[in-house]
């Protein structure tokens, strides 16, 4: 017999088809332009428009358990042709290229209890300075055109009502991590199979603090240092906090992140033939940026500005290059919950100019995007 909440139902109460799959996605055209000067001096400039489209369908087998797939693909004027790729891993930089098509998710959600959720398959575990110019120092991509992903085993727990935790373990390919993992980290040993992720987070967002967060990542036997195979590990700490100080419309945040990786390549062998002596830590790595906010000019309107530094070998950000610093300041205009515009101007410099270039590499790049939501 029917419960009082499902009379009249032919079901039994029990959701039809139409009622358990919902469809998704979003649309982003973007036209860039960029100028750089090389370590040789000579100056290039090029501009292309570019599109990011992606659909999601989701299926709610029971209250349980939920599958969900979304198709990605990138477009350039600058591309040569279209590729259907499914792989187990991603570029080093951590984005398939313009032309690429695949599943950027393909997983199985299982929630246990409430406070308690098991995702399996490939899926968007990412973890990045809060704001509206979203960037990493380890597991964050997916930002402006890129495409990208974690295969594997995602655990979250509400460990209460303050504190969520986050455990990933991830698969690696012989040829490369489904994450960003840039040279000379090499994942062909068997030990490099798994790789492993855990974050704390702070899931309050009323008061002082808009985000408190810390995480480790470990890629197992991926570089080689005085003729051993070594672990890369990378630990950051991520904050952003709500100034008291506010209007009615303004509300400002003020935040930084900051990464550090005990030990790592050289950085000869990453790439730069840089003094180790001029890096922060030895044979550390360090990475650090820091961001500030204001939100709501008007109640459409938002403007923030962004500054980070990544040490040669800092090898696991999708967000940052090694050996690179970055400026950024981007505004936002929303025309509603679909719809809205950004503005970006950009400039990234070598930290340290390699022995034997002229000059440091610079990068001078400016875009303007709509992202459209279904």
């Amino acid at each position: 017999m029917a419960m009082a909440g499902e009379q009249g139902r032919p079901d039994g109460g029990r959701k039809g088809w139409e009622e358990r799959v919902s469809i998704s996605g979003s649309f982003r055209p973007v036209f860039s332009w960029i100028e750089t000067r090389g370590r040789d001096g000579e100056r290039t400039r090029d501009h292309s428009m570019n599109a990011r489209l992606q659909l999601r369908a989701e299926y709610e087998i029971s209250p349980e358990f939920t599958f969900r797939a979304r198709l990605a693909g990138r477009a350039s004027t600058n591309q040569d042709n279209f590729e259907f790729v499914l792989k187990d891993h991603t570029p080093p930089d951590g984005s398939y290229p313009a032309g690429a098509v695949t599943f950027d998710e393909f997983a199985l959600s299982w929630k246990l209890r409430p406070d308690f959720t098991v995702v399996a398959g490939r899926f968007q575990a990412r973890f990045g300075l809060t704001g509206f110019i979203p960037k990493g120092f380890d597991r964050y991509y997916g930002a402006n055109l890129s495409i990208g992903h974690t295969d594997g085993l995602w655990v979250r727990w509400d460990m209460n009502p303050r504190w969520r935790l986050h455990l990933v373990g991830s698969h690696n390919g012989r040829q490369g991590s489904t994450h960003a993992a840039r040279r000379p980290l090499v994942l062909d040993k068997s030990a490099a199979r798994v790789g492993g992720f855990a974050a704390l987070e702070h899931r309050e967002q009323g008061g002082l603090w808009v985000q408190r967060e810390v995480s480790v990542s470990v890629l197992p036997q991926s570089f080689e240092r005085s003729g051993k195979t070594r672990s890369y590990a990378a630990a950051t700490g991520r904050l952003m906090m709500r100034l008291p100080w506010q209007c009615r419309f303004f509300e400002y945040w003020i935040g930084g992140e900051a990464g550090y990786a005990p030990l790592a390549p050289t950085p000869v062998s990453a790439g730069f033939a840089v003094d180790e002596n001029r890096t922060l830590i030895g044979p550390s790595a360090v990475a650090w940026q820091v961001a500030a906010y204001a939100n709501g000019l008007t109640d459409r309107h938002r403007i923030g500005v962004l500054y980070g530094q990544t040490e040669p070998q800092w090898l696991v950000s999708s967000s940052y290059r090694p050996n690179n610093t970055l400026s950024e300041v981007r505004y936002r205009l929303t025309f509603s919950r679909r719809l809205n515009f950004e503005a970006r101007y950009r400039f990234r410099t070598d930290l340290f100019r390699p022995d034997g270039a002229e000059y440091t590499r610079q990068d001078r790049d400016i875009y303007a995007r709509f992202t459209w939501r279904f």
